[in-house]
């Protein structure tokens, strides 16, 4: 990675890691459907001001409209509402890890879908992951029966997530990163928005201190620089790569669910958490081709 992307990756870990208790303490009190239409006026808002300010053209190729309007729908519908959805439903630490499932099914799908060759260092490094992840889930077999509505949904966002990456591999670098933000908002936000309208339950706006620190920090940070980051991170480097790596997340997820929610370590989670940060160094540290 080079420097400006190394930044953008420890930015990235730390603030989606951090995310993950402070979404469950905004859930708390708001109904997931609006908690994500918070989210997604956020981000338009954000990505619309940021092109109008610095004149980026927000005009997309129309051949490329069909693999935007999939990148949209995984990406922004499908991932925030079923994220969000078992979330409410499972605590933030095992929510985050279920998600982070997406890795295996990045290498799946890029392998399948964009002919990646996949190195022994990579093969080695999503086995290593992969066993860390099981770890931590280990002991929490009874309770994924006792919520697997929950357990579903997490897996399939982690899954809809990496179809969302791959695709979004196919996407010319001419087109801006946060010209292809603001489409995936408003192409991707209208499910929610309307699911919002007709389906949520409850106030639309928090009363607890800790609930709007949650969508506080989603509408300020998450849903504009972190999204950004995240995209120039994917469309810079191997979908491989971005996808291992982001298993340093659920890492920073877990730790923060700890400290902030009070949730309980076991005794495989030192080994697990040891395990995803082998599969990360792995990976990160592997030399990437420059892109041109």
């Amino acid at each position: 990675m080079t420097p400006r992307l190394r930044l953008l990756f420890v930015a990235v870990v730390l603030f989606w890691g951090l995310n993950w208790p402070l979404m469950k303490m905004a859930l708390a009190e708001l109904d997931f459907w609006v908690f994500r239409s918070w989210c997604v006026l956020s981000g338009l808002g954000w990505f619309l001001a940021y092109n109008l300010h610095r004149r980026v053209p927000l005009s997309i190729d129309p051949a490329l409209w069909p693999r935007v309007a999939v990148i949209a729908l995984a990406n922004v519908a499908g991932w925030n509402l079923l994220s969000a959805a078992g979330l409410s439903i499972l605590p933030s630490g095992r929510a985050g890890i279920l998600a982070y499932t997406m890795p295996l099914w990045v290498v799946i799908l890029s392998r399948t879908v964009l002919g990646d060759a996949l190195s022994t260092r990579r093969l080695v490094a999503i086995s290593i992951g992969m066993l860390g992840i099981a770890l931590l889930l280990a002991e929490e077999i009874h309770a994924l029966r006792a919520a697997p509505v929950g357990a579903l949904l997490m897996i399939a966002s982690g899954f809809v997530w990496a179809v969302g990456i791959v695709l979004t591999k196919r996407i010319p670098p001419s087109v801006p990163t946060t010209s292809l933000m603001f489409w995936s908002f408003l192409v991707g936000g209208w499910p929610i928005l309307l699911g919002a309208m007709f389906l949520a339950e409850g106030p639309w706006l928090p009363s607890a201190p800790s609930a709007w620190l949650g969508l506080g920090f989603n509408v300020l940070i998450v849903f504009g620089f972190c999204w950004f980051a995240w995209n120039e991170l994917v469309r810079s480097l191997p979908a491989q790569v971005s996808g291992i790596s982001s298993l340093a997340v659920p890492l920073v997820g877990f730790v923060s669910g700890v400290l902030l929610l009070g949730e309980r370590p076991r005794p495989f989670d030192v080994v697990a958490l040891v395990a995803l940060i082998v599969a990360v160094t792995l990976v990160i540290r592997t030399p990437v081709p420059r892109q041109v």
